[in-house]
């Protein structure tokens, strides 16, 4: 039985070789044709030019935290991203603001050969763009950013800026929303001034009338009145019994006004505190990733690769061929046994 089937693919193999050579003469024609016409389209296709920068995402912080935070809140300037900073990066480095950027400093309408009055030039800039632009994360979370372009300079050029716009772009949100929170932590900074200040002013007001330090006084001025009772001494009576109604009347407002002027002013200090960090986010430029290697000029094209498009194309027509060579001849027996059948 393996025998039999092994001479049958022997038989196969030899009808195959057969067929091949008794159908020589198409076989050589269309892949000689298909030969030529690809090394033509592959000399006409315009060369492409890649080169590209890799960055490691930096821990997105505020540089307050990282230069005067707390030692359990302070982020350290100079270690490396996790996955979500890689992430954040990698969607920032797709966002419209990045490639307006490029569209804009590289007039990329004109330099892709795009007509502006066509029907849909913008959607055609920006499918040519995703094709030329390209970015990956690394299984290292760095951050690829790849150009492809006719010329060489500009690919090197687009590449180095898209890596250099991102710490401006980064330190423009950042600092927009900086700016916001230190504008509400002033509001609020100079309200509770203006409250400290109030309740400032309402406890000079009652420290003129005498009362300085309500607990003390209190326990003073009691032991005298005690010691005036007891020396039956009138006027001594009249004036501690004064001095104490006063003390009575005030001391309420006194130690209210004390103890919501020492919390305002414990608040106060922590949003002065709030204020600074504020004031340094807004103000301050930070990077976020670290460059691993500058874009540079490539010396040879990236595309096409000829002799790959020369190969595929002349095997992929030599096989066509022979496929439809075998079809045909299939066809021509099936119709031959039918008509000897009817005949």
């Amino acid at each position: 039985m393996g025998k039999k089937s092994e001479n049958s693919r022997d038989i196969t193999s030899h009808g195959l070789l057969l067929f091949i050579y008794q159908r020589r003469v198409p076989l050589l024609t269309v892949t000689l044709a298909a030969l030529v016409v690809s090394v033509v389209v592959s000399l006409l296709i315009t060369p492409r030019y890649s080169s590209s920068v890799t960055i490691y995402p930096s821990p997105v912080s505020g540089i307050s935290r990282s230069l005067i935070g707390s030692d359990l809140s302070r982020v350290d300037m100079m270690s490396f991203g996790q996955e979500s900073d890689a992430e954040r990066l990698l969607q920032l480095l797709q966002s419209d603001v990045i490639r307006d950027r490029m569209i804009e400093r590289y007039n990329l309408m004109e330099h892709y050969g795009i007509n502006e009055n066509s029907r849909y030039p913008y959607t055609a800039l920006n499918r040519k763009y995703n094709s030329n632009v390209n970015f990956g994360k690394t299984r290292y979370m760095a951050i690829d950013i790849e150009v492809q372009d006719t010329d060489p300079a500009v690919a090197a050029s687009m590449a180095n800026d898209i890596a250099a716009y991102v710490d401006s772009v980064m330190n423009h949100m950042m600092r927009d929303r900086a700016l916001r929170s230190l504008a509400i932590v002033e509001e609020e900074y100079r309200r509770l001034k203006q409250d400290v200040s109030v309740l400032e002013d309402s406890l000079r007001k009652i420290r003129e009338m005498g009362i300085i330090d309500y607990e003390s006084q209190a326990e003073v001025l009691n032991e005298a009145y005690a010691a005036a009772v007891l020396n039956r001494d009138t006027a001594g009576i009249n004036f501690f019994s004064e001095k104490l109604g006063m003390l009575s009347s005030y001391g309420g407002a006194y130690i209210n006004l004390r103890d919501n002027l020492v919390l305002h002013l414990e608040k106060l200090n922590e949003l002065r505190s709030f204020v600074d960090e504020a004031r340094i986010n807004a103000e301050g430029f930070m990077p976020y990733k670290y460059v691993v290697s500058d874009a540079r000029e490539a010396e040879k094209k990236s595309y096409p690769v000829r002799s790959v498009i020369v190969a595929a194309s002349t095997v992929s027509a030599f096989l066509l061929t022979l496929f439809a060579l075998l079809l045909t001849d299939a066809f021509r027996r099936q119709v031959l046994v039918r008509a000897k059948k009817t005949g």
